[in-house]
């Protein structure tokens, strides 16, 4: 194109908005005065510079920087000996084809004074040789001139159109690029070096820019915003088509295709969609459990809830009623029918499971004796116990401190899933998560002296000291769900049985070996130490944030005292740890039984709707209702109240 090669300034080199106002308005006064001989010495100026550029981009990209000056220097003392306008044109015409590589790394040694000079120069002896016939006028005929005339003026009108209605001084860099056709962006990549972003939309120019000489990059200079761009446009092009593919199917006289979607499946999709960019953290004792058989992958084709199913789940919960001694009748719970051994299941449109993996709950229900363990694991924690710097227990803990620990532990896993595995990127965080969701280890909050803990359980009481007693699990989850109400955790939505099934998994996993809660603990050791080394003496926060240095000390001891009480004889020479895993695992029974008896009366219910409302509604008039007790079908008292306990947050 010829009016952008016509303005070889100062202005266009420093790559400014005042460049483009300049050639732009320049052009335009200077348009009517214009005659076909000018425009006719403009192309021809085009052609020689052309030639340059190609016969300088073909010598110059061989060569390193060091050749580079020397060629240059070498042909001006070459021209100075020669004398005359040849020597001075060669001259000229090798700094200008310098200058017009505009990526090159010999321009991007000149500084701005010598490039001014040389642009300078090679336009004043282009003046010079305008001034001379041109040779090739004679070879030239009338059509073709005529045809390059109208060329000419049509690239310039086209080039007026574009930018008669833009205002220079209010335009930002990028739209005035947005303007430019791809040769003028390409003509214009070739002779300057941009540092910036200019656009995203032109792959020509992006490759240009990535891969230059020296590592010089453009368009895409960042791969962390590149990334972020594509997810935003991943998740664009997503809302857009659902909307397009409900536009058409309601233009057919159909339901369009996002009325069947609530807020809740929006989200799902679009994690799903981030999840291929972001790589979810898997717990380190689900590999274990994988490995050592405990977790089983298995492939459902249908969910059934067939008599036999519900029959083997009652016999499971008898079962492991059996195996916990303690006072009290705990098998009056364990009679609810109708659950799922598939646990956080992940199912297709049609009511399909796909593959996922499934607790092997006959393996936890044995002793910790009787699981299947390497020796070396036996080795390492004998090891634990040898290296272990906290001193020794003196004599027997409370009763309720293994509930205690279990209730930091339910804590830690369900934190660290949040966190995606990564504890040290925002340890504050990570704390003010296990203080909202364990009170069994939060600080005390500045007005809680007097205050009791919320339970409608007989099974909990505070001692003399304060100290919280609980005497089972299941009355341990229902503080646990009673305090989390307004968690951080479950903010945005609302707590699934789904969700909790899933902890109670994974605290099963952890309770299988005593190594596993001490890697738990010492976890939380470290998140300890990454906190006090920034805290101050005098900090003081909210409950469920940062508390001073003093208070962080004393839950670090605390948990040192948790960590000596599970390396104790206690611990590993009796059956404390395996009666309450397997409380655990009637309690994740429970649940999944909640579950599916939920979901058995809402397709009920939906039924006698008949379809009036969509099923997010329906749901949340159920919840709100007496139903959300009797989910199962139990009609005892007992039973109701646990499951209420349960489902408190759904």
């Amino acid at each position: 194109m010829v009016v952008p090669r016509k303005h070889r300034t100062i202005t266009h080199v420093q790559c400014t908005e005042s460049f483009y106002k300049a050639s732009v308005m320049d052009e335009l006064k200077s348009s009517p005065a214009v005659t076909p001989q000018d425009r006719k010495k403009m192309l021809g100026i085009l052609d020689r510079f052309e030639r340059q550029a190609v016969d300088e981009e073909q010598l110059l990209t061989t060569m390193s920087d060091e050749d580079l000056l020397q060629h240059a220097q070498h042909q001006q003392q070459q021209h100075k000996q020669k004398g005359g306008s040849s020597g001075k044109s060669s001259e000229a015409g090798a700094g200008a084809g310098a200058g017009t590589a505009g990526s090159k790394p010999l321009q991007r040694k000149l500084t701005p004074k010598e490039r001014e000079e040389l642009i300078r120069k090679a336009m004043e002896e282009e003046a010079k040789e305008d001034a001379l016939p041109d040779e090739g006028d004679d070879n030239i005929g009338p059509e073709e001139r005529a045809e390059m005339e109208r060329m000419v003026e049509q690239e310039y009108q086209d080039f007026v159109k574009r930018f008669a209605d833009v205002d220079l001084d209010q335009e930002s860099f990028e739209s005035i690029w947005e303007k430019l056709n791809p040769d003028e962006r390409r003509e214009f990549q070739e002779k300057f070096v941009i540092s910036g972003r200019l656009g995203e939309d032109d792959d020509d120019v992006s490759g240009d820019l990535e891969d230059g000489p020296d590592g010089v990059k453009g368009i895409s200079d960042d791969d962390n915003e590149d990334e972020e761009m594509e997810a935003k446009k991943l998740l664009q092009e997503m809302s857009e088509t659902l909307e397009r593919g409900g536009q058409k199917v309601a233009s057919e006289g159909g339901q369009a295709m996002t009325a069947d979607l609530d807020i809740d499946d929006l989200k799902a999709i679009r994690d799903a969609e981030i999840a291929e960019l972001i790589q979810i953290w898997r717990p380190w004792w689900e590999v274990e459990a994988e490995e050592s058989g405990q977790l089983k992958k298995v492939v459902v084709s249908k969910v059934t809830d067939s008599e036999a199913q519900e029959k083997r789940d009652s016999e499971r919960l008898k079962a492991a009623s059996n195996i916990i001694l303690q006072e009290g009748d705990t098998t009056s719970t364990a009679t609810t029918t109708g659950a799922s051994n598939i646990p956080g299941q992940s199912r297709s449109g049609s009511g399909t499971v796909l593959e996922q993996f499934v607790l092997d709950e006959e393996a936890m229900l044995r002793p910790h004796q009787a699981l299947v363990r390497p020796l070396e694991d036996i080795d390492q924690e004998a090891q634990q116990r040898a290296q272990s710097t906290v001193p020794p227990m003196t004599k027997a803990p409370h009763p309720s401190l293994i509930y205690h620990i279990c209730g930091l532990l339910f804590a830690f896993a369900a934190t660290i899933r949040v966190f995606n595995g990564d504890l040290q990127e925002e340890p504050e965080q990570v704390l003010a998560h296990i203080f909202d969701l364990c009170p069994f280890f939060a600080p005390p909050p500045p007005a809680s002296k007097s205050s009791t803990p919320r339970s409608g359980t007989a099974a909990t009481t505070s001692s003399a000291s304060g100290v919280m007693q609980v005497e089972d699990f299941e009355t341990t989850l229902a503080i646990l769900q009673t305090s989390s109400l307004n968690s951080t955790l479950w903010k945005g939505d609302t707590v699934r049985l789904e969700m909790l099934s899933l902890l109670l998994r994974d605290l099963t996993l952890i309770l299988a070996r005593p190594s596993r809660c001490l890697r738990c603990i010492r976890d939380l050791e470290a998140v300890f130490q990454s906190c006090l080394a920034t805290a101050t003496a005098t900090t003081t926060k909210r409950r469920g944030g940062i508390c001073s240095k003093t208070t962080l000390h004393r839950l670090l001891k605390k948990l040192e005292f948790y960590e000596s009480y599970l390396l104790s004889e206690l611990i590993m020479k009796s059956d404390r740890l395996d009666r309450v895993r397997t409380e655990v695992v009637m309690a994740g029974i429970r649940v999944r039984q909640e579950i599916v008896g939920w979901t058995r009366e809402l397709e009920q219910v939906s039924r006698v709707v008949g379809g009036d409302r969509d099923d997010g509604a329906v749901a949340g008039a159920y919840a709100a209702g007496d139903g959300v007790g009797n989910a199962s079908g139990g009609s005892g008292g007992g039973v109701k109240e646990k499951k209420v306990l349960i489902e408190e947050l759904s």
